[in-house]
Formats: C-alpha cells, sequence, structure tokens
C-alpha cells in the first residue's frame, strides 16, 4: 500500500495502544495517571461493556474528559455518539464540527472518514484549513441516497444495487478489521448460543458504537433507503473474511424453526432475520459466489455493489433462501454482512 488514500484506511478506530488488550484494572490505573489514550480505551469499554462493566454514562463521561485535554480519538468517537443520538443528543452538524475538530487534532480516522465523505481523491496537502473545507463539502443526504436496485433473482428473492460504498469507504473497512479478526461461530437456535461450525470456516470482525464511525451509520441509513426497513431492525453489522480455500456451506439466516423460538440468551426476542444484505468490499479474488443451490442461481458483485436476498416469503421462512459462500479459489474475500429483522433488535448476547 503506497498511496495516502489506501495506507490511511489501515489506521483502527480505537486507540493503537497496548491498553486495547490489557486487563481493565491496568488500563484504569494508566487512565488515572493522565494517559488519555488509555482513558479513551475505558471510556469505549464502559460504553458497551467490553471486557468491563456495561456503565455507558461513565464512560461518555471518560470520553469528554479525554477530549477536552485534547486526545483526537475521543474526539472522534464523540463524533459518532453525536451523529447515533447515543447517550448524547443527536445532531449531524455537531457530528460533522466535531469530526473536523477531531481531524485537525490528527485523528487519522477521523481524516479519512472526512476523506470519504466528501469524496475527497487528492493527496493530503499541508494545508492546515483542509479538514473545515472538506467538512463543508460533506452532503449527507447525497452521501446515503441509494443507488438503484435491480431484482436479479425472483424465487427466492434477490436484488443487487452497484457502487453503493465508494472503494476508499471500502479499503476504510477492510483495514479497520485486519489485525481483529476471530474466527466466525453460527448462531444455534436450540442452545441460542453462537457456536463454532464445520460449515462455516471464515473469520469475522463486529462492529459496535465506538468502532463503526460516522460512515458506518451512514452505511447503513443507505441500506435502509434500499431495503425500505430502518436501521433501528439491524443487528450490528459485521465483516466477514474468506481466505483461499474458505467458504461458508448451505444455511438459512433466519431462526425461526419448528418447535423453536426466541432469539438472544434468554430467548426472550421473538423477532427474526427477514432480509440480508451483503456489502463486496473487494473483488480481486476468483470463486466465492453467492450460490442458491435449491434454485441453481449464483450472484458476485463488484467492490462496493450490494446484494440483499429476501430470508421471509409471505410471512414465512422463505426454503428457497438457502444459500452458500462458495470457496474462495484464489486472493482473499472481504464482505460486510448486515442481517435485518422483522421488529427492532434488541436481543442480547
Amino acid at each position: 500500500m503506497t498511496n495516502s488514500a489506501t495506507a490511511e484506511a489501515d489506521v483502527s478506530l480505537r486507540p493503537d495502544d497496548p491498553a486495547v488488550d490489557a486487563p481493565l484494572d491496568d488500563v484504569r490505573r494508566a487512565a488515572d495517571s493522565g494517559d488519555m489514550a488509555a482513558m479513551t480505551e475505558v471510556a469505549c469499554r464502559l460504553l458497551i461493556g467490553r471486557a468491563a462493566p456495561l456503565s455507558p454514562q461513565e464512560g461518555v463521561a471518560l470520553l469528554a474528559r479525554a477530549a477536552d485535554a485534547g486526545n483526537a480519538d475521543a474526539m472522534a468517537i464523540q463524533a459518532t455518539l453525536l451523529a447515533a443520538g447515543a447517550w448524547l443528543p443527536q445532531s449531524w452538524p455537531q457530528a460533522l464540527d466535531r469530526l473536523c475538530t477531531a481531524a485537525e487534532h490528527g485523528a487519522e480516522q477521523a481524516r479519512t472518514q472526512l476523506r470519504i465523505l466528501a469524496h475527497e481523491t487528492a493527496p493530503i496537502s499541508q494545508d492546515a484549513g483542509q479538514w473545515a473545507a472538506l467538512r463543508a463539502r460533506v452532503d449527507l443526504h447525497g452521501f446515503v441516497t441509494p443507488s438503484e436496485r435491480e431484482q436479479v433473482s425472483q424465487a427466492p428473492r434477490v436484488w443487487a444495487a452497484k457502487g453503493v460504498a465508494s472503494h476508499a469507504l471500502c479499503d476504510f473497512l477492510i483495514g479497520h478489521a485486519r489485525g481483529h479478526l476471530q474466527r466466525a461461530k453460527m448462531y444455534d437456535a436450540s442452545t441460542r448460543t453462537a457456536q463454532f461450525e464445520a460449515s462455516r470456516s471464515c473469520s469475522e470482525f463486529k462492529f459496535d458504537i465506538t468502532t463503526g464511525g460516522m460512515v458506518m451509520l451512514l452505511l447503513r441509513m443507505k441500506i435502509a433507503a434500499l431495503t425500505s426497513l430502518p436501521p433501528i431492525q439491524m443487528e450490528p453489522p459485521q465483516i466477514f473474511h474468506y481466505a483461499l480455500g474458505e467458504e461458508i456451506k448451505p444455511h438459512y439466516d433466519f431462526f425461526r424453526k419448528e418447535g423453536i423460538a426466541g432469539y438472544g440468551s434468554d430467548g426472550s426476542y421473538e423477532g427474526d432475520r427477514i432480509a440480508t444484505s451483503i456489502l463486496y468490499l473487494n473483488d480481486d479474488f476468483e470463486g466465492g459466489e453467492l450460490s442458491f443451490p435449491k434454485v441453481g442461481f449464483q450472484h458476485k458483485g463488484r467492490k462496493g455493489d450490494l446484494v440483499f436476498l429476501a430470508n421471509f416469503t409471505d410471512g414465512k421462512p422463505d426454503p428457497l433462501s438457502l444459500h452458500a459462500g462458495l470457496p474462495v479459489t484464489k486472493g482473499e474475500k472481504w464482505i460486510v454482512s448486515q442481517w435485518i429483522h422483522d421488529r427492532p433488535f434488541t436481543a442480547t448476547a
């Protein structure tokens, strides 16, 4: 990776600091001693309950302290919270202003997001005012306006849309997942837990409110416009990486089976995945087609294209929606999967 736009895509949204994997007590001690990166890490953990108790109000307060002290990564995460209306009053203008301030203070993830939002491809200059200029060019409405969709299969019902994400956004998401991948699991409806399955051999990265950035919020809004299903019904998005030979064998995305209901650790959530969207983050691979074995239909998008399918028909699970990701025969495959439910998604892991 040699050009500046691609190099920026390798920057993680979380602080690049050993504290990311350290025990909470150790990170807290570093934060208490004035380490702003550690303070930001503790805040992120508390916001989502990652390797820490779930305490969003304390997390928001710590994030504010770090941002007020000049930590640019904390400012960038604040921008996401403002855009999402998560524990802070929602305001897209304030979110963009905060993202711009984070960029001015040196947050590479904020700078990359501003460049993506403003469709900027020119090399970064030394002009101190460039970030404010980019912020002024951002057109949020245009960014989330969807491409035209085409129905590519009647049974099962499958649609495709070209150019949903820019190449810069695709590179940014891939770069964010690198180094954070874990072996992928599959949800077992009978045990209500995620399990390792021989049928899925790929790796995954799950986004949350502290890692997705404003661009992920906007991407989900664009998917919502394409599918006519609101973001509140979406699970947290995931990146899947398929190395050479890796695949996912034929499966259904809905959970509902005869005699089995409920989802999540306590089984109280009764919704189901009525739609699945897949965003292609690259296309320099062979194999890896999305395959529907019951009807002999296959699909493969280009980088930035999106395909989505209906898992239900007439209110019932569609048996023709059985699908697979065929083995990658050359290169590696990166996608973002977004499952969408029939009601607000409130299940707990």
